[in-house]
């Protein structure tokens, strides 16, 4: 399985969550499988922020691919509980 390890911004925002996925889009190749996105400096996440990881999760699973979040701070741990996004995403504490 091709695996990708990508690191989030500080804040995954309106202003930088669409430059982000435009650039780990580009980046990516179809073989990848498998994306781990590292959240451990990510302090702020909104509603934009969401929609990119939610979007590229259903790109990945469209592919047959998983999207994995590692070790989210705190803030974006509490966010993701809250909107019950946990169901949604694997989400992995190293």
């Amino acid at each position: 399985m091709n695996a990708t390890a990508i690191i989030a911004p500080a804040e995954l925002c309106s202003t930088t969550s669409r430059q982000w996925k435009e650039r780990i889009t580009k980046d990516l190749t179809e073989q990848a499988q498998e994306i781990s996105i590292d959240l451990s400096k990510t302090r702020f996440i909104d509603s934009s922020g969401l929609g990119v990881l939610l979007s590229l999760n259903k790109t990945l699973r469209a592919k047959g691919g998983v999207l994995k979040l590692l070790n989210p701070s705190s803030a974006v741990a509490q966010l993701i509980e809250l909107t019950r996004l946990h169901r949604v995403f694997e989400i992995v504490h190293a």
